[in-house]
């Protein structure tokens, strides 16, 4: 009896994996859109920027360091005072974007150091679910969900 039970329970766990692979992706959860979002400020200020967004569980930020190469005449022009800056690049869910503004926006509003630039590219596609699931942080695991059920 006991053995009987447990190959149906087998079976059956076999059906629903099968009956959950067939859907794709996009039928079992939601696709959020996805865009770049750069921000450029001086050195030293975007680690700022990656500790906020890891703690707002971002998928995917980079910072890369740059360096000005234009005359001190078109700085003084510009306003920039520092030629080293932090670029920080990072992959976000197109219903964060209100609340990152408002922190880039604060965090702009420090002092004259903590200035900079902040805008947003559009991502016209992404090859493949496990990449897509990467960027989006998403942590959906099949078989966990099964082992709830």
């Amino acid at each position: 009896m006991v053995r009987s039970k447990r190959r149906s329970e087998k079976s059956i766990q076999k059906e629903t994996e099968k009956n959950i692979s067939k859907k794709s992706y996009d039928q079992e959860f939601e696709l959020k859109k996805l865009r770049v979002l750069c921000i450029i400020v001086n050195r030293y200020q975007g680690d700022y920027f990656i500790n906020e967004f890891a703690r707002r569980e971002v998928g995917a930020s980079f910072l890369v360091y740059g360096t000005g190469t234009a005359t001190k005449e078109i700085y003084d022009i510009l306003g920039i005072g520092e030629t080293k800056k932090d670029i920080v690049l990072s992959l976000v869910k197109e219903s964060d974007i209100p609340e990152l503004k408002k922190l880039i926006e604060a965090r702009f509003n420090v002092s004259k150091k903590a200035k900079g630039i902040a805008f947003f590219i559009d991502i016209d596609s992404i090859a493949g679910v496990l990449i897509y699931k990467y960027l989006t942080n998403t942590k959906e695991n099949i078989k966990r969900k099964l082992d709830h059920e």
